[in-house]
């Protein structure tokens, strides 16, 4: 019992994943977790949501939750006290090189620029339901649901190499030894990241710069708030918060993560259906 007081005893800075952490697929944020998150930050504890998603594309769930810092687009992007403190891009080279390998690869590909997403033509053709999948997507589901109720989604014939900033590419493939193609190509400048495969017809994976990621972010949150990072608690579900995982002081993984990312867990809790990030504050004495 003495180890989860230490816990409650100093100011903690506590990074939330979005999906598959505080969100479950097709439920939204459980009143339970809400509340959890007020009471955290009601003890004087500090709250970040640390996403891959682009600070525009934040869920409308969590659009009424104070929060004091926001690490968007895998840590490219960093928000605290309303403030914009740290942004990094792609460049526009090795985007447009990225683009032309994705497409020759007939891939599903979006831009996700700080406050634009530029959607490639095959995407365009799915989100507007005039090609269908053989199988559901929860990606893809999520995001004709978002396309559904945004206007900032642009076809990729729109961005410029001078225009909007792009941090990330989210991409989808369709033939499996693509897979470990993408992962030769792009290796070499970004973080790639596939989501674990639920079917064996599609293959979700994120672009993500070698020098930005959520462990970096967080690191720079805690010099922002002069805490120590042993001072920090990070809490996600899938591989591209690996880096946030590894480098907090306590790190969480929720049941239904992904598997080697528990490898490297100090703890791991139970799954986003049943409230793992509500529990597990409980058990820190935080709530």
């Amino acid at each position: 019992m003495e180890f989860f007081h230490m816990y409650n005893k100093k100011r903690k800075a506590i990074f939330f994943d979005i999906d598959g952490t505080l969100l479950a697929s097709g439920e939204g944020i459980h009143e339970s977790v809400r509340d959890a998150l007020k009471k955290v930050r009601n003890h004087g504890h500090q709250i970040f949501i640390a996403t891959g998603r682009a600070w525009c594309c934040l869920p409308e769930e969590l659009q009424d939750v104070e929060l004091d810092g926001l690490i968007a687009s895998a840590g490219s992007d960093i928000w605290f006290h309303g403030q914009n403190v740290y942004r990094q891009s792609l460049s526009p080279e090795l985007i447009e090189h990225t683009c032309q390998i994705l497409k020759e690869m007939d891939a599903v590909y979006l831009l996700e620029g700080f406050d634009r997403i530029y959607v490639s033509e095959k995407a365009q053709r799915i989100l507007l339901g005039k090609e269908v999948l053989p199988s559901d997507n929860p990606e893809l589901v999520r995001w004709k649901k978002y396309f559904r109720q945004k206007t900032n989604l642009c076809p990729i014939e729109e961005w410029t190499p001078d225009g909007e900033k792009v941090p990330k590419i989210t991409f989808m493939l369709f033939q499996k030894e693509q897979v470990e193609k993408v992962k030769e190509i792009m290796s070499e400048h970004f973080h790639v990241v596939f989501f674990p495969a639920a079917y064996d017809d599609f293959w979700n994976g994120e672009l993500i710069s070698r020098t930005a990621d959520k462990g970096t972010a967080i690191q720079k949150a805690a010099e922002l708030l002069h805490i120590g990072i042993e001072d920090t608690i990070a809490f996600g579900d899938s591989m591209n918060d690996y880096e946030m995982i590894e480098k907090a002081g306590c790190g969480v993984v929720m049941a239904n993560g992904d598997e080697y990312l528990k490898t490297i867990a100090d703890r791991i809790c139970e799954s986003v259906q049943e409230d793992g990030v509500v529990r597990e504050l409980e058990r820190m004495h935080l709530i």
